[in-house]
């Protein structure tokens, strides 16, 4: 392995070790032995009351070292490794299986039972045996300072980080706090021992590792042989089996893979434990997590609606936000009349001024129609026609209508908790276990069959009868709070999802919500990946380490964190986004990052504010008019953007982060988003992904290493200053704010817009010969239209015979607006002895804007083209 002074390795070298290298083992065990034969309900070690007394037990702590292929055994009674054929083993095997890719694998360790004189743990001829899996583990020293890793939450709601280091302290929520308010019950503290010791970094299902970036203009990447662009993927293929986490602890460098086992038991033969991993190096993020995604769909079927998230982005409209609980026929109606949805005409004027409403499609209705359990007896006095009159009246709009469910949840109050008290998950010592303080409610045991077919017969009569064809199910976590009958919590947490997407029907939009990542992929269509945001940008309970509190720092925190998941296992659903004044603690510019950032990395992007675009301000109006067209619009979508690379530019700054975006019918524009978390202004450069950018677009061959940090330097546009600037300025991000910069001439200065295309049409093909055009012109920028410059352009033409006459024709827009082109072109020695070129765009004259040097002869002008509503 390579190595500097540090000791440090590059992500290839991580990759390498990881995938080639022997795995350090660990497994902890407890063997029962009854003499009595045992019942179900006492080998199961959630009913310590039944236990047998007559029993011996005995636990065992076992180490070892796997080669990449191997197979040992281990002596159930003593523990010793042994290739003796003992009545009954324990056996550990270990494989390698290299990916058609170069650069992935996938390594499995399975632990099994192997009884050679019987043929399970419970035969009549030996005493019985129930062997108990307590920890199962696996990992190598390798070192970790100086790297970032990914740290994935447990559940939808738990914070995510992009680049937790040596740095990072993760710890409990405090002892009182929780005590008061019961809100642990949402994390995983009851599954995983969080250390509280800086440097201990765990993640869930799946983390990265790479490299920092350089904190500083000056200094570039390659100069001080850092590559952040690079990257490992360790990801999880077997939530099936159990939860899985991995450790990274900086303090001893060491990297652990581990999986949750508590309630596993191994009774015959068949049992099993799995722990599969999928290993992955790239310079290309987006690349490196398809390869991932394609890996978990060789071992899991994709059960999604949506199976392609990214060209089926959604829009609509939730009640939660703005009504609560406080919901009737009359609030859903009034809002419905402010939606249209797909095939539905829109009329020129804007607003309630002929427009049949603003284009979106899924309405969707939220928690306060019945009581929580009781799903098929809706409040009467709330809605006296019924749901499914609801669900029609949002069909008749061209909307999909969307119903909020929490199907493992059972409210105290509900006439379910009081018929059915058989039917609940139960502690150790046979209590009503709470499931979550918010509603108050107790946990449905899925073991149990008449609790199946219950729910079962509520998605039957939702979908089918009522006609809701998305639903969204929350606080789905509660289905494996406890291990029981044998199984882990992964494992309960994986059947129940894989019942819900049977129950509901392979046509029926799902969105999880408060669900555990892993067992969702690629079984919902759709998944929360944050928290609620709330009307505020952020509130006291971060300082008690409670990871699931409600934000919309929180939010956001995680959405930049998990953008990879969107397309590949499920669509992301980063919460809604605000335009209202009233009851809101967001200021504009709060605003404005929570609804770009939820539409750039979102593909489930709802609002929740009454929507009668009449009413709107025109400051309003503004920001809601940059986001249409979208990808997400129905009839006229956008072409969809490709998200590259999420990272933080400043590895001290853990708020600020840098958005790699290639966006246009053929990805030709590039952008570079900046957001600023924080509550101070921040300075950043743009240098640290302009390298990348430049490296990966060619415009370096032929320097040492790919790069030359002289050469990496380009010219970017900030779309809402209008102001033209180098990548390695110094640009201001104020608190809360999103800039973003959209590249207009590279790295070895050539303008980066389209050319006019040439249109000859019209002309006698006879009177063309000779005629030669000029030096193109190019479309650098647009200001003041869409929240992406150059999105809202549909064409750029320029005519033959008139070479002069340059026409753009733009998307339709919702809101009037002007909107100001930028065009650009190298200068000839006439341009450059005049003041003005008789240029004209759409009959208008450009103005030459000479105070905005590019250099190199270019020339630039500009010119506002007011747009009427369409």
């Amino acid at each position: 392995m390579s190595s500097d002074n540090n000791n440090s390795w590059s992500s290839e070298d991580i990759y390498k070790a990881l995938s080639e290298l022997p795995l350090e083992v660990e497994t902890s065990f407890t063997v029962e032995t009854y003499q009595a034969s045992p019942t179900k309900a006492n080998i199961d070690p959630t009913h310590h009351a039944h236990a047998s007394s007559h029993h011996h037990k005995q636990r065992i702590l076992h180490n070892l070292t796997l080669l990449g292929n191997d197979r040992r055994a281990i002596d159930s009674s003593t523990g010793a490794t042994s290739t003796s054929t003992a009545p009954i083993q324990l056996i550990i095997t270990s494989t390698i299986t290299p990916l058609p890719s170069s650069k992935s694998c996938i390594r499995t360790i399975e632990l099994s039972v192997d009884t050679t004189s019987q043929s399970s743990l419970s035969s009549e001829d030996h005493s019985p045996v129930s062997i108990s899996v307590e920890s199962f583990c696996a990992g190598m020293k390798i070192p970790l300072v100086g790297k970032a890793f990914f740290a994935n939450g447990y559940q939808s709601w738990s914070t995510s980080y992009a680049g937790a280091d040596e740095t990072s302290v993760f710890e409990k929520p405090n002892w009182l706090y929780n005590e008061l308010t019961h809100l642990g019950l949402a994390s995983d503290m009851h599954i995983y021992e969080y250390p509280g010791v800086k440097g201990k970094v765990h993640s869930n299902v799946v983390t990265l590792i790479r490299d920092k970036c350089v904190d500083s203009a000056a200094s570039t990447p390659r100069m001080t042989g850092t590559r952040p662009e690079e990257l490992v993927l360790c990801g999880s293929l077997s939530e099936d089996s159990g939860y899985t986490y991995f450790l990274m602890d900086t303090n001893q460098d060491r990297f652990v893979i581990s999986q949750d086992c508590a309630g596993k038991q191994l009774r015959s033969s068949e049992d099993k434990l799995v722990l599969r991993t999928f290993f992955a190096w790239g310079n290309n993020d987006a690349s490196v997590w398809d390869a991932y995604a394609a890996a978990w769909g060789s071992f899991h079927q994709d059960r999604r609606f949506v199976q392609s998230s990214l060209h089926n982005q959604q829009s609509g409209w939730t009640s939660w936000y703005c009504h609560y609980e406080n919901i009737n026929e009359h609030v859903i109606l009034e809002n419905l009349q402010h939606f249209s949805g797909s095939g539905h005409s829109r009329p020129e004027g804007h607003g309630g001024h002929g427009r049949s409403g603003w284009p979106a499609k899924v309405f969707q209705i939220d928690d306060g129609y019945t009581v929580v359990g009781d799903w098929l007896d809706p409040n009467k006095e709330k809605f006296p026609r019924g749901m499914s009159f609801i669900a029609e009246s949002i069909r008749d709009k061209g909307l999909t209508p969307g119903l909020w469910l929490a199907p493992f949840l059972v409210s105290k109050k509900s006439k379910l908790s009081q018929e059915h008290p058989e039917w609940f998950v139960r502690s150790p010592n046979s209590e009503l276990m709470l499931s979550h303080p918010f509603v108050s409610s107790y946990a449905l045991d899925l073991e149990n069959s008449e609790v199946r077919s219950h729910l079962a017969n509520v998605f039957r009569v939702v979908t089918q009868e009522w006609g809701f064809r998305m639903l969204k199910l929350d606080f789905l976590f509660a289905a494996a709070q406890v291990a029981r009958n044998g199984k882990t919590r992964g494992q309960l947490m994986w059947e129940a999802m894989q019942m819900v997407r049977t129950w509901a029907g392979p046509e029926t939009i799902l969105l999880g919500c408060g669900v555990p990542l892993g067992a969702s992929f690629m079984v919902v269509d759709y998944c929360r990946i944050g928290c609620d945001v709330g009307a505020s940008w952020d509130t006291m309970q971060r300082h008690f380490h409670d990871r699931e509190y409600i934000s919309c720092f929180n939010s956001l925190t995680s959405t930049l964190s998990r953008w990879a998941f969107s397309g590949r296992f499920f669509g992301n659903d980063p919460d809604v986004f605000f335009i209202r004044d009233w009851n809101m603690g967001l200021n504009a510019a709060e605003k404005r990052t929570l609804m770009l950032l939820n539409h750039l990395l979102g593909h489930l992007v709802f609002c929740s504010d009454p929507f009668d675009v009449s009413r709107m301000n025109h400051e309003q109006q503004s920001i809601l008019g940059s986001f249409f067209p979208w990808p997400s619009t129905p009839d006229i979508p956008s072409t969809p953007h490709e998200i590259v690379r999420v990272l933080q530019p400043i590895p001290t700054l853990k708020d600020l982060y840098m958005i790699q975006i290639r966006a246009g019918k053929n990805g030709e524009h590039t952008y570079i988003v900046v957001t600023n978390l924080s509550s101070r202004k921040q300075h950043v450069h743009l240098s640290v992904m302009e390298q990348i950018v430049a490296n990966e677009n060619n415009e370096l061959v032929g320097t040492e290493g790919g790069f030359s940090p002289a050469q990496a330097s380009a010219i970017y546009f900030e779309a809402q200053t209008g102001q033209f600037g180098l990548s390695a300025a110094a640009y201001m991000i104020k608190p809360r704010e999103t800039c973003v910069f959209l590249r207009v001439i590279d790295s070895t200065g050539q303008l980066c817009g389209p050319c006019a295309a040439l249109v000859r049409a019209g002309y006698n093909p006879s009177l063309l010969e000779g005629v030669e055009v000029e030096t193109p012109v190019q479309m650098v920028a647009t200001s003041g239209g869409h929240a992406l410059p150059m999105m809202e352009i549909e064409s750029f033409e320029q005519y033959a015979m008139e070479q002069e006459r340059l026409t753009v024709r733009f998307r339709p827009v919702y809101f009037p607006k002007t909107v100001t082109v930028w065009l650009a072109w190298k200068s000839s020695k006439k341009d450059r002895n005049t003041e003005e070129k008789a240029l004209v765009l759409n009959g208008q004259p450009l103005r030459l804007r000479p105070e905005i040097g590019f250099g190199s002869g270019m020339c630039l002008a500009s010119c506002s083209i007011s747009l009427a509503s369409s």
